[in-house]
């Protein structure tokens, strides 16, 4: 290949790598219901911002089952989709203590600077 070609090539790489990370969504996340009942079900969505398609999020709280946990904490985890996005659903254990608790999420290594509140009722 000659350097025009080469040149040409990266400076398209470039231009990508820019427009994808000028999409990404700033991080956020959402707890639906934001104060549940204890059995019930919660979704969580939001965006990692820029972390990678296909990563895992790490939404972290005390008021989820201890499936998975991380750092020693339970926690739920999502796929990142398109634009930086993710969905998942939880139910919240019958035998929750009813009080506020923080979620937290995580992703690509760091955190994503994010915290929430989700109260669970009797």
């Amino acid at each position: 290949m000659t350097l025009r070609v080469l040149s040409s090539i990266a400076a398209l790489a470039t231009a990508l790598a820019v427009n994808a990370a000028a999409t990404a969504a700033a991080p956020s996340l959402t707890l639906t219901p934001s104060s549940v009942k204890r059995g019930h079900v919660v979704v969580i969505k939001g965006s990692a911002g820029g972390c990678a398609v296909g990563n895992t999020v790490f939404i972290i709280s005390r008021a989820f089952v201890h499936t998975h946990d991380f750092a020693g904490l339970p926690a739920v985890f999502a796929k990142v989709k398109y634009g930086g996005h993710f969905r998942v659903t939880t139910r919240i254990p019958v035998t929750k203590k009813p009080r506020r608790y923080n979620v937290t999420a995580r992703c690509g290594g760091g955190n994503l600077g994010l915290l929430e509140h989700l109260t669970v009722r009797r």
